[in-house]
């Protein structure tokens, strides 16, 4: 009789819960807006530049996403109250405490695993983190099933305080951005990408990550390449302005240098469209086509680019939402079950993003960060590459398509901007266009390096076969070393060097050091190899003195930069950049010499921080 009448007040205990909504509702927000809203949005406003769409359309998806939610879980609640009380108890401590869970993951158990730009995790070797993360969410979860009364009772007050936290961190975050990047209200138009004027060109392909000694070693073991690069410069003895992408592509296009004096994004307006070789070429009538892989190192206009459009279609809008959604799934969930949403570098909702996508037309890609196939077209180039390396690689699909779809038109000139992931980490290709996962080190980024400039061999003897290749400025240019994915630099043979001068071995300084190799209009001959000291920042000056443009702007053409040349070259390091449009800390150093050699760099006493100038120059 005692049992019967404990049941019983249980029962009526439970009813009474569920006819004021409480705590059911409660514990249905704090999972679903967990889940779908504050987790989105604190990755979104973290990391404002990386995404496409706006905070306001990731916010309303969020919602939506949250209210879905919160209607299956009521349902289903519905159910177990009428099979018994008992399991509507269990059912919603358990839902609690898989929120609480998985927001304690997301904000406290922040194991790093890297950037996640595609290098391979050794997931075994991170089993302790497993060990910890599963301890915890097991413990956890028993605990609330053998105390689900008592979570009950507590998890009112605790939804709703942590429902309080994450909205204030998030409104904190919101009132704190920048203005909206510009290519958040831009697309890039890829129905003209390969077709070039029949009368001048402009050629200019970043291959991300090549470092200049990899590129002297591999010609001095395969002359017939170098003989392959008609009327090219090769300097040898370049430096970068930066260690990573965006500032070193804006380097490259504006010949400008950001210093943390204004916000990034306001910068990049007055850069890009003051005297950037875009703007430029645009304002004298040529066609100015920029298909960037990192957005946010342009500032997206049409008075920049003729095929960036207003507009975002609705497949990118959807594969940006997934993307966050990924991220945020990836930050919540424990160890054990990171790997089958980070699917090396797959991603699993963006996976099925693409795949329900893929089968429709789009005409309009817009990369950001990670690298997106747009819809493939069948493999036309077979005896060149494989169906695997085709299917896997987009920097393959790249070269066939160029292969197959290329043309040229009557306009006053053309100029094409292409920016490659090769031989960007992850390493996928060796120097047979085979489709290899290859661990980071050197003779595999040697093989990667090696397929590059074989691409760009096949790509030159095209714009031959079209007819536009003597007519043509070609640049080829690493946006920075390699320093970011560990490799050394190495002397080879040929570079000037000496036993008293050591090599640098800092990984930003490295990264310094990327290959430019360069082709006036009407050049012809052999590989050249030039020790002048030249750096991004010289490339607008010298192409708009082979253009015939008479422009000012920083920088000198490299062509009128003797070898032997006293020059001061500058350079830029960092410690990251923040939410606030502005980068960490930038310490300035000047190189005067053999950027490879440590005894070239010295500090130049100044530091340029959100706040201003400190140090004096040396």
């Amino acid at each position: 009789m005692q049992a019967l009448l404990k049941e019983a007040a249980f029962s009526i205990r439970i009813t009474l819960m569920n006819k004021t909504n409480l705590p059911v509702w409660p514990v249905i927000a704090f999972v679903g807006l967990t889940l779908f809203v504050f987790g989105p949005g604190t990755v979104y406003l973290t990391n404002t530049v990386e995404f496409t769409n706006s905070y306001v359309e990731l916010l309303l998806a969020g919602l939506v996403l949250a209210l879905a939610f919160a209607l299956v879980f009521r349902l289903l609640f519905l159910a177990l109250q009428a099979v018994g009380p008992r399991f509507l108890e269990k059912g919603l401590a358990l839902l609690f405490s898989l929120g609480f869970l998985a927001w304690l993951q997301g904000n406290f158990l922040l194991w790093n695993y890297g950037p996640l730009d595609g290098r391979l995790i050794d997931w075994p070797l991170l089993k302790t983190r497993g060990l910890i993360d599963g301890g915890i969410w097991i413990a956890v979860l028993v605990a609330a099933l053998v105390f689900s009364s008592f979570v009950t009772r507590i998890a009112r007050r605790l939804c709703l305080l942590l429902l309080l936290l994450q909205l204030g961190y998030g409104a904190i975050l919101f009132f704190k951005q920048p203005e909206t990047p510009s290519f958040q209200r831009y697309t890039v138009d890829i129905r003209n990408k390969f077709v070039f004027s029949g009368n001048r060109n402009l050629i200019m392909v970043i291959l991300d990550s090549f470092q200049t000694d990899v590129f002297n070693e591999i010609i001095r073991e395969n002359p017939g390449m170098a003989g392959d690069l008609d009327g090219f410069t090769y300097y040898r003895n370049a430096l970068g302005g930066y260690p990573a992408t965006e500032l070193s592509v804006a380097l490259m296009l504006t010949g400008r240098f950001y210093d943390n004096s204004q916000p990034f994004e306001q910068w990049k307006k007055e850069a890009y469209m003051a005297a950037s070789i875009p703007r430029v070429l645009k304002a004298n009538g040529w066609q100015v086509d920029i298909y960037p892989d990192v957005s946010y190192s342009l500032f997206y206009s049409d008075q920049i680019a003729s095929n960036f459009v207003k507009g975002v279609p609705f497949a990118e809008k959807a594969m940006d939402l997934a993307q966050v959604h990924d991220i945020n799934l990836f930050r919540f969930l424990p160890h054990y079950l990171k790997p089958y949403v980070y699917n090396d570098q797959g991603w699993l909702l963006q996976g099925i993003c693409r795949r329900i996508i893929r089968g429709g037309k789009t005409r309009r890609i817009h990369n950001v960060r990670v690298t997106r196939p747009g819809s493939l077209k069948k493999l036309r180039n077979r005896v060149i590459f494989s169906r695997k390396a085709y299917r896997l690689s987009p920097v393959i699909r790249f070269f066939d398509q160029m292969l197959s779809d290329s043309s040229t038109t009557d306009t006053k000139g053309t100029f094409k901007f292409y920016h490659l992931m090769i031989p960007h980490i992850p390493l996928l290709l060796d120097e047979n266009f085979d489709f290899k996962k290859m661990a980071v080190n050197r003779a595999n980024y040697k093989a990667y390096a090696t397929a590059a400039v074989k691409l760009m061999v096949i790509f030159l003897d095209h714009l031959q076969e079209l007819g536009i290749y003597d007519d043509s400025l070609i640049v080829i240019v690493g946006d920075h070393g390699a320093g970011g994915q560990q490799q050394e630099f190495v002397i080879q043979p040929d570079m000037p060097a000496t036993a008293a001068a050591p090599v640098v071995r800092d990984r930003s300084r490295i990264s310094a050091l990327p290959l430019i190799l360069y082709k006036p209009p009407a050049a012809h001959g052999k590989l050249k190899v030039s020790d002048a000291p030249v750096s991004h920042g010289d490339l607008p000056a010298t192409v708009f003195a082979d253009l015939g443009l008479a422009v000012q702007v920083p920088g000198m053409p490299m062509h009128d930069i003797p070898p032997a040349a006293e020059r001061q070259r500058r350079y830029l390091t960092y410690a990251g950049r923040d939410i606030f449009s502005f980068y960490g800390d930038m310490t300035e150093y000047i190189v005067s010499g053999y950027g490879w050699l440590d005894d070239s760099w010295r500090h130049s006493g100044r530091i340029f921080t959100r706040h201003g100038q400190t140090g004096k120059p040396r």
